[in-house]
């Protein structure tokens, strides 16, 4: 994982293709890692842990618009309810991004509700 290892030192050293941030990073964070790993001609591979599905899409529409990403990888599919009316569909191991307005997906209300602490 990126935020935890002295990256130039395995850059230098040449033992690593790929480097593993934990996403969604907002902005720059993410951006910087980004360049980073294009600019040393390595790759990111984003990952996702278990949050809800509007993280998860959101993290994936934020994947597909930097190029040094190669993979996501999630596990929001282990969640009971990941709170969205679209279930997350992973096919022959893509996931295509939702095209509607905003993030392209509807929150399941009922599921908030069902949930909610507060």
């Amino acid at each position: 994982h990126i935020e935890t290892l002295d990256t130039m030192l395995f850059i230098r050293e040449g033992l690593v293709d790929s480097f593993v941030i934990g996403a969604p990073r907002l902005g720059l964070t993410m951006m910087r890692h980004d360049a980073m790993a294009r600019y040393f001609g390595r790759t990111l591979w984003v990952e996702h842990s278990i949050v809800t599905g509007i993280a998860q899409v959101f993290q994936a529409h934020q994947a597909a618009a930097l190029p040094g990403v190669e993979y996501c990888i999630s596990i929001t599919h282990c969640l009971e309810d990941d709170l969205m009316k679209e279930p997350f569909r992973v096919e022959d191991g893509f996931y295509t991004l939702p095209t509607d307005h905003g993030l392209g997906v509807s929150i399941d209300e009922a599921a908030v509700e069902k949930y909610r602490i507060a």
